[in-house]
């Protein structure tokens, strides 16, 4: 398994050729995917997960489904029809996002132990040409400045000197969506979501969620949307926080980390068009990432440059 090196800085090819799978790597691989069993309730929910986040290592130039199978298939046994039962696995199979969430966040809490990161709340846009998929419309991308047809998440990670890492995420649905897709948004999303609720909203929700989870809060810093927003700072507010101003490092970091995890580990490749396949998709990426934060500092690959350049 050649593992995509997140600390290569943007300019530099990060997808190298795949070298020998060592053992001790190939054993560290296997503890790591077993960790996850309590997110998923059937056997066959957690040899996808296994494929979905091995194919997600993998070299390949556009990471959607059937490329995943692909290269899954290249290096591990796997089951008959996997492009189609990797398609189900992330698309239509009833387990919980939120779940495997938490389970990323509480596997690589001693990894990411920082007290001296911030949580960098922004946005992350992704950009579509059709119309079909959920949350899908045209609106103002703050990574492009102008509006475009696109669907929009509200994203939380954490930045500091043991590193990058994505923490939480939530897809944004426009209310002028929610009233054009009232049919759809009542058969394919969750009750509590099918009520119109601001990226501020969103925002606040997932910090709770971390807050909730028994991690201590850390200094809060965003893009201006959030930052500068007054339901933002009233909310950190009620909560006993408040958000800093003076960690453009930081945010200019998390949002360097995002755009690899876009483009190296496929978070902007999915096809899906529906809510939980989203979900879904998000919270494999963040565990493939998960496992390439674990291995910064196996005997077997030399530890990842701590750099500003490094999300780990």
């Amino acid at each position: 398994m050649d593992l995509p090196d997140p600390n290569t800085i943007a300019t530099e090819p990060i997808l190298h050729p795949r070298e020998p799978l060592s053992e001790a790597r190939l054993a560290r691989f296997e503890e790591y995917v077993a960790a996850f069993r309590p997110a998923f309730h059937r056997a066959d929910q957690l040899l996808r997960f296994r494929a979905y986040v091995r194919g997600l290592l993998e070299p390949t130039e556009r990471k959607n489904v059937e490329a995943i199978a692909a290269a899954a298939s290249r290096v591990m046994m796997v089951e008959s029809n996997l492009a189609q039962a990797l398609q189900h696995f992330v698309s239509h199979s009833p387990w919980d996002a939120g779940r495997l969430f938490v389970a990323i966040r509480q596997h690589n809490a001693a990894v990411r132990r920082d007290p001296d990161a911030v949580w960098v709340v922004h946005d992350g846009v992704f950009a579509k040409k059709g119309r079909h998929s959920v949350g899908v419309q045209r609106q103002f991308a703050r990574s492009v400045g102008r509006k475009i047809n696109c669907q929009v998440g509200v994203f939380v990670s954490q930045v500091g000197p043991a590193g990058y890492f994505p923490l939480a995420a939530r897809l944004y649905l426009p209310a002028s969506w929610l009233r054009e897709n009232a049919d759809a948004a009542e058969k394919g999303l969750p009750a509590d979501d099918r009520h119109p609720a601001t990226k501020v909203e969103l925002a606040l929700r997932l910090l709770d969620e971390l807050r909730g989870e028994g991690n201590a809060p850390l200094p809060i810093t965003g893009e201006p949307g959030y930052i500068a927003a007054t339901d933002f700072n009233d909310g950190l507010a009620t909560r006993g926080l408040a958000a800093r101003e003076d960690r453009s490092e930081q945010l200019a970091e998390a949002l360097r980390r995002f755009d690899w995890l876009k483009n190296e580990l496929g978070l902007d490749h999915f096809e899906g068009r529906a809510w939980h396949g989203w979900h879904h998709h998000v919270g494999l990426v963040f565990a493939a990432y998960g496992f390439l934060s674990s291995e910064k500092a196996s005997p077997d690959r030399p530890p990842f440059r701590s750099s500003a350049a490094s999300p780990l």
